[in-house]
């Protein structure tokens, strides 16, 4: 009967030392043992632009702003107010971890207060409180990329 070996009884190495030698295939020459060290320092040039890459395009996704303005009207009278506006993103985030920063671009009348709320991926919803009856509110949304 062939002996079994079971996986957890197989010899382990507690940590590769830059002497060791590594199986490697050497391309013109075939197969072919080369010093972890060495292996090590071609793994990390080689990888280095594209890691260099990725990372400058999940900084810069995560940092890039998406920014525009809307324009809401209320038809009622004060103290009652209608006016509500939906906000459609142009790039959807992947969560709800966002900010949407808002700012009044003008106003016609009096503005009291400016609520985003029911804040989705693709989008949210801005309100304001107040006598005006017309506002134009720039808004700027960053993060919600990772």
């Amino acid at each position: 009967m062939d002996e079994v070996i079971k996986t957890n009884e197989l010899p382990q190495v507690d940590a590769l030392q830059p002497e060791d030698r590594i199986l490697v295939d050497t391309g013109e020459v075939g197969t072919g043992g080369m010093p972890y060290e060495k292996m090590e320092a071609q793994v990390k040039e080689a990888m280095l632009p594209t890691v260099r890459s990725e990372a400058a395009a999940q900084i810069n996704a995560q940092e890039s702003a998406e920014k525009g303005s809307v324009t809401i009207t209320n038809n009622q009278a004060y103290p009652f107010n209608a006016g509500i506006a939906t906000v459609a993103l142009g790039t959807p985030r992947k969560n709800l971890d966002y900010i949407a920063n808002v700012e009044i671009a003008a106003a016609v009348g009096n503005v009291q207060a400016i609520e985003v709320y029911d804040k989705q991926l693709n989008g949210f919803k801005i309100r304001y409180d107040g006598s005006a009856t017309s506002v134009t509110i720039k808004y700027y949304v960053t993060g919600g990329m990772q």
